[in-house]
């Protein structure tokens, strides 16, 4: 069986609903990573705590998930679904292919389980 990587970069507030609707689709095993960047939005201000507060990056948070090939088209519409505002600065989603399937380190499994 062929798996593919799907890697998403989001807004914070719209990771809740993303990783409801993938686990729905059938999906597990997701790895989140709190991440920032610099893209088209160009940094923000903000007055946190009385004080004015500039940044080039924005925060964001990055999904890892590894699934099998014949998922990845439903994936993709998922998280156009859920990720997308309509707003600079939704992020990003690519997709690597895995040269072989993932292993679990504890069993040593390699296959639809793993």
């Amino acid at each position: 069986m062929a798996y593919q990587q799907l890697t998403v970069v989001l807004r914070m507030y719209r990771l809740d609903p993303l990783c409801d609707a993938l686990v729905e689709l059938g999906v597990s095993g997701i790895t989140l990573s709190d991440v920032e960047g610099v893209g088209r939005q160009q940094g923000f201000s903000t007055l946190p705590s009385g004080v004015w507060y500039q940044s080039k990056s924005h925060p964001k948070v990055r999904l890892d998930v590894v699934m099998p090939q014949k998922l990845v088209p439903q994936a993709i519409a998922v998280v156009l679904t859920h990720a997308r505002t309509g707003i600079e600065g939704d992020g990003k989603l690519w997709i690597s292919p895995m040269v072989r399937a993932p292993i679990v380190v504890r069993t040593i499994d390699s296959d639809a389980e793993a």
